[in-house]
């Protein structure tokens, strides 16, 4: 079996980013692993792209599902698959430092009592340009969660006795927020978590283009409302839980301001 299964879901993907992200996975220094990717009811363009990269790498495992269900769902037939002693994220339209999978790999042998693990990151946009950076909080407990997300998704690496009892799931009617709800979903049944001050991931973010509907903010705040339950947050998590809808309700050219001059709400 490979020491890390890294795992990724598709959807019509961009194919230059695609091919990049594939290839930042094959070029890391950590050789020993599989990469899963779930076609999620893709077109037939992306689907013969994924069969021309899966034919030049052995390590690459194409898994299908005849129609799209959405992220939650392409990971979790990525963990079903799965057979490695780590289960690593990696978007596909996102990018990783050549040594990120041993640096994560070497902090969770050296922290036997941390069971996931993620790192700081940089911002591009679609021009390739980096233009910003993420630093998280390195220790993580539960109030980590009040007013986002304390995690870069894509950037994770986890034990897989994690994914033992646990699977991602679809969340609202957009499927969206599955990250944020398995992290708080994690925390609550103790598992513990950190991350890594090193910019060891390339996270693509658009701030522009990325305008989220009110209907998206609300499956938001339902998320929140129950993970904030889950880990002993109210009533005072009840308040950080209508942020989304705060926001929602701010018009979306003052929010990109906002959001440029705070660096991320």
């Amino acid at each position: 079996m490979p020491l890390i299964s890294v795992i990724m879901g598709v959807h019509n993907s961009n194919e230059e980013m695609l091919k990049k992200a594939v290839e930042s996975v094959i070029s890391q220094t950590e050789k020993d692993f599989e990469l899963l990717i779930c076609d999620d009811g893709s077109d037939e363009k992306t689907k013969k792209l994924l069969k021309d990269i899966s034919a030049t790498d052995n390590r690459i495992k194409i898994i299908t599902l005849p129609e799209n269900k959405g992220l939650a769902e392409a990971l979790n037939a990525c963990l079903d698959a799965a057979g490695g002693e780590f289960i690593a994220r990696q978007d596909d339209d996102d990018y990783s430092h050549p040594e990120r999978f041993a640096r994560q790999i070497k902090y969770l042998y050296d922290n036997p009592d941390v069971d996931f693990i993620g790192t700081a990151c940089e911002l591009f946009d679609s021009n390739g340009k980096v233009y910003g950076e993420r630093i998280m909080s390195e220790k993580i407990d539960k109030n980590s969660f009040l007013f986002n997300s304390p995690f870069i998704h894509g950037s994770m690496i986890f034990r897989k006795k994690v994914f033992s009892d646990n699977r991602y799931r679809t969340i609202g009617t957009l499927k969206r927020y599955e990250d944020y709800d398995l992290f708080m979903t994690l925390t609550a049944k103790g598992y513990r978590s950190a991350n890594m001050s090193e910019k060891l991931y390339s996270f693509y973010f658009e701030p522009k283009a990325r305008k989220i509907s009110f209907r998206a903010r609300k499956d938001e705040f339902n998320v929140r409302m129950e993970g904030f339950k889950k880990l002993g947050l109210m009533p005072k998590g009840f308040f950080y839980a209508l942020k989304p809808l705060v926001l929602g309700l701010i018009p979306h050219s003052i929010f990109i301001k906002l959001k440029a001059r705070h660096g991320g709400l």
